[in-house]
């Protein structure tokens, strides 16, 4: 079992709820939350094992609401987090994307699904129970393909497999009659059987298990005192089977890691997911980090490949970030600079510059004078000594002003030689029309994987 250790810090998520609560009214989801300033500060993502350490401390004591109750609960919760953006009085459902009027607990139309089936390891519902009723794991779904999902591992099918379409909605969906199309998957029963989700939303479901695996580790909460399960996602179809025991376990298990991994990948955070998420940040007052940060899904379950921004405050912050992929020998990343004190003007050409090792004074770096972007100095936080393997500078498209960060391609060379490898990269942007010519930014640390 992983347990927690002990923190100082205890009782965080229920003021940061009370607080968002504040901002969301009942009856609508146009929330634009996003993570609180300082939310990730606290979290070392030099590698997995301090990743899941220092993650899991973020997230864990959470406000729990009631399944059901005649106050605020689960079905508020997420009929807000489920809003058709196309109509505020209807819900879309997670497996066949149809649009149902909201109608609440007790309807014909659609019900609740644990992504994480409560068979495998919490079937009863105690008001000290929080993986029941974690809205981060819960979705708003049409009855019978709840039924039809039943407790069946999440698995890859086949055009042999059970197809359940999906209705065309918010500009996806639709179509039946080929596999994979737009259709769930199924075939057998129990935890010998497959559940195959639909493309579109297979990767927000493969991030609610994740976030069930870091989230509960054992121990107790921090603010109630009551006693929590150890939620593993794995690949063994024993262990998962070992779960369904009709009682709630200590520990539990369920599956299948390596294929919500490929469906990660499939299928990247979308507005949906984002906004989904703050939605029930506004309640329970954590959120599911993989949908802010999809990049540390791959650091805890698959290459061990890991980024990390990185700066002293010379160079403002954010003025480098990731806008997709993850650091895997023979893919591309997609990293994007921005200056948020506008030194340089719109048009200026952003540049990433690679590097073998930091710069010596790593982090804070060497302030050079004329290359700034808040200031007089910037910060150096790379090495410029030789050798460097890769492209010597790599150009993106030009930048277009504050807030609206300039993409780079970084293209990673497919070589197995490089995994495990660190390697370090800034941005500059360079506009000859500006007083300051140069001005740089933050750097990322990243550890190639395979």
């Amino acid at each position: 079992m992983r347990l927690s250790p002990p923190r100082a810090r205890r009782g965080s998520a229920l003021v940061v709820a009370a607080s968002a609560l504040c901002l969301l009214p009942l009856g609508s989801a146009h929330l634009v939350a996003q993570p609180p300033p300082g939310y990730y500060s606290s979290v070392d993502s030099s590698s997995a094992s301090a990743l899941r350490a220092t993650l899991h401390d973020v997230i864990d004591d959470h406000l729990r609401f009631p399944y059901t109750s005649s106050s605020t609960d689960t079905w508020d919760i997420l009929e807000l987090a489920q809003e058709d953006p196309g109509d505020s009085g209807r819900i879309l459902d997670v497996y066949r994307n149809d649009s149902y009027p909201k109608q609440g607990g007790g309807n014909s139309l659609y019900n609740r699904e644990h992504t994480w089936p409560k068979s495998y390891g919490f079937p009863d519902n105690k008001s000290s129970n929080y993986h029941y009723t974690d809205c981060h794991q819960l979705y708003l779904c049409n009855d019978s393909y709840n039924s039809a999902r039943s407790n069946k591992p999440f698995r890859d099918c086949n055009s042999g497999c059970r197809e359940y379409p999906t209705s065309f909605n918010n500009g996806v969906g639709g179509g039946s009659g080929q596999y994979p199309g737009n259709s769930n998957w199924s075939t057998g029963s129990f935890t010998q059987g497959t559940w195959e989700i639909w493309n579109d939303r297979r990767g927000d479901v493969a991030r609610a298990i994740f976030y069930l695996d870091i989230r509960y580790e054992g121990g107790t909460h921090g603010v109630t005192g009551v006693s929590e399960p150890d939620l593993i996602v794995t690949d063994n179809e024993s262990l998962i089977a070992s779960s369904n025991t009709g009682n709630n376990e200590s520990v539990a298990y369920m599956g299948m890691k390596s294929v919500l991994l490929s469906w990660h990948f499939q299928d990247p955070v979308d507005a949906k997911e984002r906004s989904r998420n703050d939605v029930v940040f506004a309640f329970q007052g954590n959120r599911n980090p993989f949908a802010d940060h999809p990049e540390w899904v791959d650091t805890l379950y698959g290459s061990g490949a890991t980024m990390t921004v990185y700066g002293s405050g010379v160079n403002p912050a954010g003025s480098l970030t990731v806008l997709s992929g993850t650091p895997k020998i023979g893919t591309t990343v997609v990293l994007g600079i921005d200056n948020p004190a506008g030194t340089q003007n719109a048009g200026a050409l952003p540049i990433i510059v690679p590097a073998t090792a930091p710069d010596a004074a790593f982090p804070a770096g060497s302030l050079l004078p004329g290359f700034g972007m808040s200031g007089a100095f910037g910060e150096l936080l790379i090495s410029l000594a030789p050798p460097n393997p890769l492209a010597p500078l790599l150009l993106g498209g030009p930048w277009t002003g504050p807030g609206n960060p300039a993409p780079v391609a970084v293209p990673l060379p497919d070589d197995p030689g490089l995994v495990g490898q660190t390697f370090y990269f800034q941005g500059l942007l360079l506009d000859p029309t500006s007083a300051v010519r140069f001005g740089l930014a933050d750097a990322i640390q990243m550890t190639f994987g395979s």
